[in-house]
């Protein structure tokens, strides 16, 4: 029997009881559908490595090899509109593998007039991939629905066209496959299935989520009661969406009200006709907010992450004033960045609207009595 509280305690969408004394909803409503094959999604993983130190452990390092298999995932795919309202249904989709390589190298040592350092290095790299793609999910990871899925590919993987530079001029327009849009300045799509016309069968896969691999280095000094810490960290080969390029390459794809990038002072005109940039327009004719590689970059990157610089008061000073330790220090995050040259945005490491890592310095004191 149904307890009458539960629908007050624990507030349902509709008083089962009729025992509420405010307004009653109107009525149920259906979210989503059951599905009684749903099963947990399940990773089976493999580890092998290597943990090792010489000299007195002043040489130190890791090396470690996985393979992680993951099947079932759980995924929400698109239905059919008749389906009416409601027609959610979780399914088991893709089954993915991902395997790699971690290694870490590192020396510490102190010498005989007291200056230690202790300087380590890593490096790590994953491989990913879509292994198993079932019939009533392949359409849910991207592909053009008709057999040209991600199975192969790694998850997350970019689907689009491929930009071919800009029409120069009216015979490059005619000379090119038919494309909707097509004029001097504008984006050139390439005809990827030959068959003359730029259409949606063109699209393919243009951008790998995953860098080729990543790094770091740390490194750590002391002496005399100073002590500084910097700790670097890179990642190579990965491709981005610079989604900053809708603001700043374009007056008619992404028209936010806002002020526009100063790229667009350099865009195409028929007096200069060798930019990269297309032309200034207010109507996107072309399509050009499509993905399509114009808006994939070269993430990669190497920052200073943090650096720290710190200076403890002599023991016998301190011991005056009763105090165990005293610590004074300096540290700055995000000092620098070496970027590539191809990325055109702000940040790599926050390519999505630009928004860079703030760079931030702060002081400190450290006492312990």
């Amino acid at each position: 029997m149904a307890d009458p509280t539960w629908g007050t305690v624990h507030g349902t969408a509709y008083d089962l009881a009729g025992t509420s004394p405010s307004t009653l909803p109107s009525g149920f409503k259906l979210t989503q559908l059951a599905n009684d094959d749903l099963r947990w999604e399940t990773t089976t993983q493999t580890n092998v490595g290597v943990d090792f130190g010489f000299f007195d452990q002043s040489l130190y390092g890791t090396v470690e090899y996985y393979k992680k298999a993951t099947k079932d995932i759980l995924v929400l795919p698109p239905y059919l509109g008749a389906v009416g309202e409601g027609g959610n249904r979780w399914v088991n989709g893709a089954a993915m593998e991902n395997k790699g390589f971690e290694a870490s190298l590192g020396y510490r040592h102190e010498t005989s007039y007291g200056f230690s350092y202790d300087v380590s290095a890593n490096i790590a790299l994953n491989r990913n991939k879509v292994t198993s793609l079932p019939a009533e999910v392949e359409n849910s990871y991207g592909g053009n629905g008709k057999g040209d899925n991600i199975l192969g590919h790694p998850l997350g993987s970019m689907y689009g066209y491929v930009a071919d530079g800009l029409f120069r001029n009216q015979a490059e327009v005619e000379a090119h496959a038919r494309q909707d849009g097509a004029a001097p300045g504008r984006i050139r799509y390439r005809d990827l299935t030959g068959n003359g016309t730029v259409d949606e069968d063109d699209r393919t896969w243009i951008g790998n989520p995953y860098p080729s691999f990543t790094y770091g280095l740390n490194i750590y000094l002391a002496y005399k009661g100073f002590d500084l810490t910097l700790f670097f960290s890179g990642v190579q080969d990965v491709d981005v969406v610079n989604e900053v390029k809708y603001h700043t390459d374009f007056w008619s794809v992404s028209e936010t009200g806002s002020n526009k990038g100063r790229r667009l002072l350099d865009a195409w005109t028929p007096q200069n006709p060798d930019s990269d940039i297309p032309a200034i327009t207010l109507n996107n004719t072309n399509d050009e907010g499509r993905l399509s590689t114009y808006f994939i970059e070269d993430g990669s990157y190497l920052k200073l992450k943090n650096a720290q610089l710190g200076y403890t008061l002599p023991s016998a000073l301190t011991a005056k004033a009763k105090m165990e330790k005293v610590r004074l220090y300096v540290s700055g995050q995000n000092l620098f960045t070496l970027k590539s040259r191809s990325f055109t945005g702000v940040d790599p490491e926050n390519p999505n609207w630009g928004y860079p890592i703030p760079l931030t310095f702060t002081f400190g004191l450290n006492v312990a009595f």
